[in-house]
């Protein structure tokens, strides 16, 4: 299977079963983190909230992983607002076959096409860094003697000149 095999969709109700099956199944290849596992046992009731994006990629009609991103709103001194992404994932033996990327191009153009979202955010481990390094990306690191090795990394989008 090549990358145009894969199709990515905006998650529904039906599909959080899947993740929540699909993460459990996979759970040793993620670093333990509690408010991750807090986010995705709520990735019920977030696919139909309208402030978060939720899209799934899937090939031959299976479901090979996820990436979900909340819209922050404008904080009171300013008139855009930042959007975050929470979880990008994909089921190990389904990596490298370009659904990662298509996933987080989904993201970064859905945070595109909102006209106030000029930033998205998010953290890595080190261990997705050369992934995101691939897509021209780099981040800083969070905490020198954070174990997890965690990145904040950024991107500011088109229209986004001047943003402090």
């Amino acid at each position: 299977m090549g990358e145009g095999d894969i199709h990515i969709r905006r998650a529904t109700a039906d599909d959080a079963p899947v993740l929540q099956r699909l993460i459990a199944l996979h759970r040793h290849a993620d670093e333990e983190d509690e408010k991750v596992d807090r986010y995705r046992e709520r990735l019920d009731s977030l696919v139909v909230n309208d402030q978060h994006h939720i899209v799934v990629a899937e090939a031959a009609g299976q479901v090979l992983g996820y990436a979900a991103a909340q819209d922050y709103g404008p904080a009171p001194q300013r008139d855009w607002s930042i959007a975050r992404m929470h979880d990008l994932w994909v089921s190990p033996d389904a990596r490298g076959r370009g659904a990662g990327t298509a996933l987080f191009r989904a993201v970064q153009t859905w945070a595109e096409e909102q006209t106030r979202i000029r930033v998205l955010e998010w953290q890595s481990l080190e261990v997705a860094a050369e992934f995101y390094k691939k897509l021209g990306l780099s981040g800083e690191r969070v905490d020198e003697a954070d174990p997890r090795e965690l990145y904040e990394i950024e991107v500011h989008l088109p229209g986004a000149t001047g943003v402090e």
